[in-house]
């Protein structure tokens, strides 16, 4: 069983201008619940610990995440604020986002659920989310030393922005004592230039700043990260052990919308790992599951369907 830790949200999304805008569409999100569902999809069994607003949009998510079998007996509902909006600007010249932060930013366990809530587990994930409030950071590092006193291998989702911590600045000092109990990370490109800062002036191959990946691959195993993939678009995928470095190629047939890809890659990648697969055959179903996903719109895609396919590749 995956553990999961995080925010569960509604994306209210426009193709207009945030100033202008008049349509907009709502989609179940969230990372870790997408996650959880695609791994679910995939025959891994998941739990999911979160909070949503005791409102329409909160028993929306958590009978979505029911029916495509996620546990979700710790997923709170909470009275006083409502879920979590994220307002998403799908414009192609300036695409952008907000966040109204609700329930998510509330969550919590009492001292009795960390133990129980842990038992089975295999991977304890959480994302960057879980660190942009003390309260949720300090959950964090109580789940994450119960997990290693366990043996539970941790994963963290460093989809950090500044946006989305307290004082709009990603608080670094929590992320660098994450990443020295971290097993399995995986960065977007943009996600290690918002933690680490832009880097220029380094060779590239093929018009693809690779050396850029490498620097930045190199900064998660300094700081602790034992295996690390980093995901960069249309130039698949780079993922390293410390020792070994390897470029995974893009699956994708046709890309129609790039929305889900990266929680698709987590899920890939889990359901190798749980099925005994080494890191970087794992990391390669992750990139067939995420070659998939982006030829539908939005992230709500049936990845079932795979699992067969995955299966008969890990046989």
């Amino acid at each position: 069983m995956i553990l999961f830790v995080g925010e569960l949200l509604a994306d209210v999304i426009t193709e207009e201008r945030f100033d202008t805008a008049e349509h907009f569409t709502m989609k179940i999100g969230g990372s870790p619940g997408n996650i959880a569902r695609y791994s679910s999809q995939l025959g891994i069994p998941t739990r999911i610990i979160s909070k949503v607003g005791k409102d329409p949009i909160g028993k929306r998510i958590i009978n979505k995440l029911i029916t495509e079998g996620v546990d979700v007996r710790y997923v709170k509902e909470d009275s006083e604020h409502g879920t979590t909006l994220v307002f998403v600007q799908k414009t192609t010249e300036s695409p952008d986002f907000f966040v109204i932060r609700g329930a998510d930013r509330y969550i919590e366990l009492e001292e009795s659920e960390i133990e129980q809530v842990l038992e089975g587990a295999k991977i304890l994930h959480f994302s960057c989310w879980m660190l942009t409030f003390q309260n949720l950071f300090n959950l964090t590092i109580k789940l994450i030393e119960k997990a290693l006193e366990k043996g539970i291998a941790v994963s963290f989702d460093p989809n950090c922005r500044n946006k989305l911590f307290g004082c709009s600045k990603i608080a670094t000092d929590r992320i660098l004592q994450i990443l020295k109990y971290t097993t399995y990370a995986k960065p977007s490109l943009d996600d290690a230039e918002a933690i680490f800062g832009e880097v220029e002036d380094l060779e590239e191959m093929n018009d693809f700043p690779v050396e850029k990946v490498k620097y930045y691959i190199e900064k998660f195993h300094t700081y602790g990260v034992r295996n690390v993939v980093l995901t960069a678009g249309k130039h698949g995928a780079f993922a390293s052990d410390g020792s070994n470095f390897i470029q995974i190629p893009t699956h994708a047939k046709k890309v129609i919308d790039a929305t889900g890809a990266g929680d698709g890659f987590w899920a890939g990648t889990y359901f190798g790992l749980i099925n005994g697969y080494d890191f970087f055959r794992a990391c390669e179903l992750g990139s067939k599951v995420a070659g998939y996903i982006v030829g539908f719109v939005g992230a709500d895609v049936p990845v079932s369907e795979l699992r067969d396919n995955l299966r008969d590749l890990i046989t």
